[in-house]
């Protein structure tokens, strides 16, 4: 595997990253500053990484309780920011390890069970899979499985709570070695013994590079600011290579998972879990999948979790009842999926898929007539507006993948929404 490679399948607005961090950003497709990199990767035993910067992703959910009453919660979910030059660094990591973990799953039949985080192609367009085409799935084996049982599970805190000697073991696994080269070594260490800088602190400090004489110019900046993660667990989430170490962490469950349930269908989206199987499996499947998940060091969170039960009802697929992983009965006739909910018979996006959804669009309406401006582009390789399309056009993606009655008139509503915020602006 040559460099080029690597760069090559970089997506362009990857090459450049713009955000605000310590370090400057770095153009891959200026050859002076590709060639710089590889330097950097080849001399990775004499690097100084640099701290992270950690911001808080706010998400707000909407959630009844008992009484039938909605009540709002907020939820943070920390991301790190790796520094331009580490960011290409773990990159190029990333790189020459996913194409041992793909053939590593491959070996092992493991290639469909793992979706996030991996390039899945169509066949017939040879563009990539989504979220959306992972539910359809998972409904379209319920659909024709009839009378069974479906378990959604989720890890408690999945990246905060990975076991570096664990992860150390796996990672070996799938290169096929006894022990980390000491260039692995030195990147898997940065990202283990992390060290970071929280954005509020950040923000407004002018960073006094290194030079010759003090090459420790940016840490006497930022002295006192720096954390550093003295725990055995908990790697960043937000590295290019974070997510592929997420996935390898649990090569062993998915194998042992596959091997054990053969005949029940399991699939795993990151921390994410789903498994279709019969009612009379349900009972040793929820043991063995809490054994399983105890060896590994984490633990399924049981308020998030729930064992829907599907039966056929005049030739019709129907929810009977949900309950949570506390055996407690839920109001509550569909399962959830991936932002998506099945019922039997009708496909929705979920009700917090779709307030997310509006939120971004009526802010985007508001600040476009509000302004009247277009917005600035820092980086103009990167397009914005493709991401922001993207982002818009979630459901017309979701109808084009997923012919559904009940997405229709969803998408139909939501557009009524947003017009009237358009008149109302006007």
């Amino acid at each position: 595997m040559t460099y080029q490679e690597w760069k090559n399948q970089i997506k362009p607005d990857r090459k450049l990253r713009t955000y605000q961090h310590i370090d400057d950003a770095l153009d891959l497709d200026n050859e002076e500053t590709f060639q710089r990199v590889v330097k950097v990767i080849e001399d990775i035993k004499n690097h100084q990484f640099l701290p992270f910067i950690k911001r808080e992703e706010v998400k707000i959910r909407f959630r009844k309780n008992k009484e039938g009453e909605v009540r709002r919660s907020i939820k943070l979910r920390p991301i790190m920011y790796a520094s331009h030059i580490d960011a290409h660094i773990y990159s190029y990591y990333n790189f020459i390890l996913q194409e041992k973990y793909e053939k590593y799953l491959e070996n092992l039949n493991l290639s469909r069970n793992v979706t996030a985080y991996r390039k899945i192609k169509i066949e017939e367009t040879n563009k990539g899979k989504s979220n959306i085409h992972f539910a359809q799935e998972v409904f379209d084996h319920i659909q024709k499985q009839g009378e069974c049982v479906v378990i959604t599970q989720d890890i408690e805190g999945f990246f905060d709570n990975l076991n570096h000697s664990l992860l150390k073991k796996k990672i070996c696994k799938v290169n096929n070695t006894e022990k980390l080269d000491e260039s692995f070594y030195k990147v898997f260490r940065s990202l283990t013994a992390h060290r970071y800088i929280e954005h509020s602190d950040f923000l407004g400090k002018k960073i006094k590079r290194k030079t010759k004489n003090n090459k420790y110019a940016i840490y006497n900046t930022l002295k006192g600011l720096v954390h550093e993660n003295r725990t055995n667990i908990a790697i960043p989430q937000g590295s290019p290579v974070s997510g592929l170490l997420a996935n390898i962490y649990l090569i062993d469950f998915d194998f042992e998972i596959n091997t054990s349930f053969p005949d029940v269908f399991y699939r795993r989206y990151s921390d994410d879990l789903v498994f279709v199987c019969r009612d009379e499996q349900k009972e040793s499947l929820l043991l063995f999948i809490e054994s399983k998940i105890k060896e590994s060091k984490l633990r399924i969170n049981a308020s998030k979790s729930f064992i829907t039960y599907f039966k056929k009802v005049n030739e019709n697929l129907v929810c009977e009842k949900v309950t949570d992983g506390l055996g407690e009965r839920k109001s509550r006739d569909y399962v959830d999926y991936l932002g998506l909910e099945f019922s039997g018979r009708n496909i929705l996006l979920r009700k917090n898929t779709i307030q997310k959804l509006k939120r971004k669009q009526i802010k985007k309406t508001q600040k476009q007539l509000l302004n009247n401006i277009k917005p600035i582009r820092r980086n103009p390789k990167k397009d914005t507006s493709k991401k922001t399309k993207n982002r818009n056009n979630y459901f017309k993606k979701a109808l084009e993948i997923i012919s559904n009655d009940g997405i229709k008139k969803q998408v139909l509503k939501v557009t009524k929404d947003r017009n009237k915020v358009k008149k109302t602006r006007k």
